[in-house]
């Protein structure tokens, strides 16, 4: 789905029902694991557990570009053209330009 384009309704009940889907998952994983604790236990457990499978627990590192690398990519991607009257009009290759921009911010 694109970025862009609000999610339709039938996209935020398959989400919820996934969403159900995972913690009825935990609770029941919870109940072979820990079978002698109790509901506020296995409830608090499932939290946590939730929470990680989520990420909350961690922040996601966000990738900067530095001055010196947008430098090199756009000189890569440039060229000055010397026409007739002695000016040089700057050519950017936009799409070699985004191509290597969206290598570049690409997570692995």
């Amino acid at each position: 789905m694109s970025p862009y384009k609000h999610p339709s309704r039938h996209d935020a009940t398959a989400t919820a029902n996934l969403a159900q889907q995972r913690v009825l998952a935990v609770l029941a994983c919870l109940k072979v694991l820990c079978p002698s604790a109790d509901l506020d236990t296995r409830r608090e457990l499932a939290g946590k557990i939730l929470a990680l499978a989520r990420g909350d627990d961690r922040p996601i590192p966000r990738k900067m570009i530095t001055p010196a690398a947008a430098y090199e990519i756009f000189t890569r991607n440039s060229q000055c053209i010397l026409n007739r009257t002695g000016r040089c009009p700057l050519l950017v290759f936009t799409k070699q330009l985004c191509e290597e921009l969206n290598s570049f911010f690409h997570e692995d």
